[in-house]
């Protein structure tokens, strides 16, 4: 019953799509007919138009596997009524519009049946109320056109979706990976549990005061900048003591550990160059290839900005949350060495809001999202 419910919501909700498409349709043809040249049968046309798809209502009681085809065989006789009626061989590209509607329903094999339908309904009323054996050339030069025209566009059409839908699958799966990544990371030190989501707000933050960047994609970035912690030991990532130089050059390769293992999974190249290159610094004395300045991505630049106002504003085994004062200090010295100073000048407009970010955050001792973060 339940599933029986919902299709028939979509049917409803098709039904109302391709109502509201035609009766704009009436409205363009009405403007025509009265303000640019009359059109052919105008009458027959509005109540065509006005009825569109009224009849569909009764595909509502037919079986659900049936109902994509009872509309999309609707539009195909609005379209053929059109045609017909005006008698316009510029309107043979309006039957693509049955293949367009019929992607409404996903499915390819209702989309073959609407475009193999429209395409032989197109040439058969052409060839009936168009074509005039004493025009055979000209005709058969329009009908060719008008054919190549609708097979180009139904190809488009066709791959240009399938490929729309082909990338929300792959960026679904890449997100799902990412946060699995990141509670990896979390889960392994509960000094630094939050790190994560905390710096990929605070990135996303930064990144949506910069035109050019694309702040969800920062966001993602954020979660998973320390993925290639995953390959340091417990010995080396918890010890609260100093580390050696040793375990510290272990440590750095996190960075690069990191990126490797964005790539295998194949995740975006701008994410595995932001996990690469969070450590550089702005005067090129970071790690792990001492890019400097503009070298560095600029999606490294803000993260590198965002991981250490987190690491700073929040306890660590050897110390406590620093004051937020000596941090946005902190920031303002370290501009032109540590950090991008373009990056700081951002942070300190936006640092009221980040102030109550870790307020908000300290009240609820744990992490926050950004729906949860109150507004100034």
């Amino acid at each position: 019953m339940l599933v029986n419910a919902m299709t028939n919501d979509r049917t409803k909700k098709f039904i109302v799509i391709g109502q509201i498409s035609v009766y704009f349709g009436l409205l363009i043809l009405s403007l025509r007919h009265f303000w640019v040249y009359p059109a052919k049968h105008y009458l027959a046309l509005v109540v065509v138009l006005f009825i569109g798809f009224l009849p569909s209502i009764l595909a509502r009681y037919a079986p659900a596997k049936v109902r994509p085809y009872i509309l999309v065989t609707n539009a195909l006789v609005l379209v053929s009524l059109i045609f017909t009626l005006l008698q316009e061989w510029a309107l043979a590209g309006v039957f693509v519009l049955v293949p367009v509607f019929s992607l409404l329903f996903e499915d390819r094999t209702i989309y073959i049946y609407a475009s193999i339908s429209s395409l032989i309904v197109n040439v058969v009323l052409a060839l009936l109320f168009l074509f005039h054996a004493e025009q055979a050339s000209e005709h058969l030069v329009i009908l060719l056109d008008v054919l190549t025209v609708f097979f180009i566009l139904v190809f488009i059409i066709y791959f240009v979706v399938r490929d729309l839908r082909w990338r929300n699958m792959l960026e679904a799966k890449h997100l799902q990976t990412i946060l699995t990544l990141s509670q990896s990371v979390e889960a392994r030190d509960p000094y630094t549990q939050g790190h994560s989501q905390r710096v990929a707000y605070l990135a996303r933050m930064i990144a949506s005061r910069i035109p050019q960047m694309d702040a969800e994609l920062v966001y993602n970035c954020g979660l998973i900048h320390d993925v290639g912690k995953l390959s340091v030991s417990d010995s080396i990532l918890l010890k609260t003591s100093r580390l050696t130089n040793d375990e510290y050059e272990i440590m750095k390769s996190h960075t690069t550990s990191g990126a490797k293992l964005c790539n295998n999974l194949n995740i975006s190249g701008e994410i595995v160059k932001g996990v690469l290159y969070h450590h550089e610094r702005y005067d090129g004395k970071g790690y792990p290839h001492g890019l400097k300045g503009d070298e560095i991505p600029l999606l490294a630049r803000v993260l590198c900005v965002a991981d250490c106002i987190d690491a700073m504003c929040s306890n660590r085994s050897y110390r406590k949350a620093l004051e937020m004062d000596y941090v946005r200090a902190e920031l303002n010295t370290c501009k032109h060495t540590q950090f991008d100073p373009a990056i700081v000048d951002i942070v300190q407009e936006l640092w009221t809001d980040i102030v109550l970010f870790y307020e908000h955050n300290q009240a609820n001792r744990g992490l926050v999202s950004s729906d949860d973060v109150p507004n100034r």
